[in-house]
């Protein structure tokens, strides 16, 4: 257990420090003094007696004065909302100016959500059912105070743990999220019980069959050889969202060319004719525990191949952007 938590802080380090960013030393929390100003943001806010921090990122001025769609990015078990934007480029931040939207990178307490999962004596997130449904919401009503916020338009993606937790956010608050896009996650085994959206939403699963810690085909998460919780199979959990949205349960699929010599290859499946929302899975053949075009900080020996077919973030804001 001891070599465990080392090697998870040493993880969530490396990805630390890594980052250049010019924004790391950044202003104050939001306040009734709000003005805005382009840029990173570090705040923080009251939660169930802890204080929990999350960055900002606010696109160029000019669309201040607009009704701005929120996204928010959540890191990873282990990681940070600073690691979060390092290890996917920044890409995000440079769509926000591109197209004006908020993107929000919340933190884990302990660097860890409370994804639905229910193993004990791992995380505390999971022991103490810490409320992440409810910290992320909170954020949300804290920005609408300070901005003109679209919230037909409120988004949610994440990796891994922050993919589960984005899963949650889907089945406990679709009223809010109008989509999600997960990436090497699906939802756990034992939650997916408890997953009884009032509302449809768009979703998209970004999945590699290699992902040597969230097995492709479902069962038990593995991290160093350590038990984290049975969680859904890719297609299973697809089919399940398909039954959920009313879409066809059948996709049609589409081969994305092959552009990289990297090992890897991508499958669209789009399960078509879904009322009033979109569900589609970019199937990695070869692809590891990672983002797709992004960083590749931990080596394919820990997590396998990251696949650079396509940009993560592009595909994903594109698909939001649709909706």
């Amino acid at each position: 257990m001891i070599y465990f938590r080392i090697l998870l802080i040493t993880i969530a380090a490396l990805l630390y420090t890594s980052c250049s960013n010019k924004d790391d030393s950044v202003p104050g929390p939001i306040d009734e003094g709000f003005t805005y100003e382009a840029g990173l943001e570090s705040n923080e806010i009251q939660w169930e007696g802890r204080t929990r921090t999350f960055l900002v990122y606010y696109p160029l001025e000019k669309f201040k004065n607009e009704s701005l769609p929120i996204l928010f990015s959540i890191h990873g078990g282990g990681g940070t909302a600073q690691a979060m934007i390092t290890s996917t480029r920044n890409r995000f931040n440079e769509l926000a100016d591109r197209d004006g939207f908020i993107v929000v990178y919340p933190e884990g307490f302990e660097k860890q959500w409370n994804d639905g999962r229910d193993v004990q004596g791992i995380v505390t997130a999971w022991d103490e059912d810490i409320n992440d449904v409810g910290f992320i919401t909170s954020i949300i009503d804290r920005l609408d105070t300070n901005l003109d916020v679209d919230r037909s338009k409120i988004f949610t993606t994440g990796i891994s743990n922050g993919g589960f937790m984005s899963s949650r956010l889907l089945c406990d608050r679709s009223d809010l999220f109008r989509g999600g896009a997960i990436v090497t996650a699906t939802l756990s085994e034992s939650y997916s019980n408890n997953c009884q959206p009032s509302s449809p939403n768009a979703v998209l699963v970004i999945n590699g069959t290699e992902d040597p810690i969230v097995p492709y085909e479902g069962g038990q998460v593995i991290v160093l050889g350590q038990e984290r919780g049975e969680v859904l199979g890719t297609e299973p959990y697809m089919q399940f969202l398909a039954n959920l949205n009313g879409c066809e349960t059948t996709p049609t699929i589409t081969d994305l060319a092959d552009m990289e010599d990297d090992g890897t290859t991508v499958q669209i499946y789009d399960y078509g004719n879904c009322p009033s929302s979109k569900l589609q899975l970019y199937r990695i053949e070869g692809g590891g525990h990672t983002w797709p075009g992004s960083i590749d900080f931990l080596g394919e020996n820990l997590v396998g191949v990251t696949s650079q077919e396509f940009v993560a973030c592009d595909v994903i804001w594109d698909f939001f952007s649709e909706l």
